[in-house]
């Protein structure tokens, strides 16, 4: 009996001051883990810290990550039109896109976006031979981002 009550009390002197530890994966734009380690303010995976870190992530910083995620083109692969779709609020921030080829400087097709009143346009490839083209969109602040675009 008095073997039980201390071993009982061990368990509660020691076990108190033991919890589960958290473990904070970081990934890079390919999936790829880049970063593993002990979270060492957590007590859950509900900790503030740790929530903290994921909204700072989320929160798109240039013009360009704020487009990335609101722009939109199906079908892929295309075989006769393509649909270009974006959101109402980066409407502003695109002036243009082209679409060429990948390995062409020649430019097939454009849309003015400034003089559109939609948040679309669609790219008629009918008439273009397979392959790979790029989506090119060009931004208020002179930057421009790059999507691909499969052709079959």
């Amino acid at each position: 009996m008095k073997k039980s009550i201390s071993t009982a009390a061990i368990f509660l002197f020691f076990g108190s001051s033991l919890y589960a530890q958290s473990v904070i994966f970081g990934y890079d734009e390919a999936g790829n883990q880049i970063f593993r380690g002990i979270c060492d303010g957590c007590k859950n995976s509900d900790s503030n810290l740790f929530s903290r870190k994921q909204s700072q992530e989320s929160q798109p910083k240039t013009i360009a990550e704020k487009v990335e995620k609101s722009i939109r083109a199906a079908p892929v692969p295309v075989k006769t039109d393509l649909t270009v779709l974006w959101d109402e609020e980066v409407k502003d921030y695109i002036t243009r896109i082209e679409l060429l080829p990948y390995n062409s400087f020649k430019i097939l097709s454009f849309a003015d976006v400034s003089t559109l009143n939609k948040t679309s346009y669609v790219f008629h490839m009918e008439n273009y031979p397979y392959g790979v083209y790029y989506l090119k969109f060009y931004l208020s602040d002179g930057s421009i981002y790059t999507r691909t675009v499969t052709k079959n």
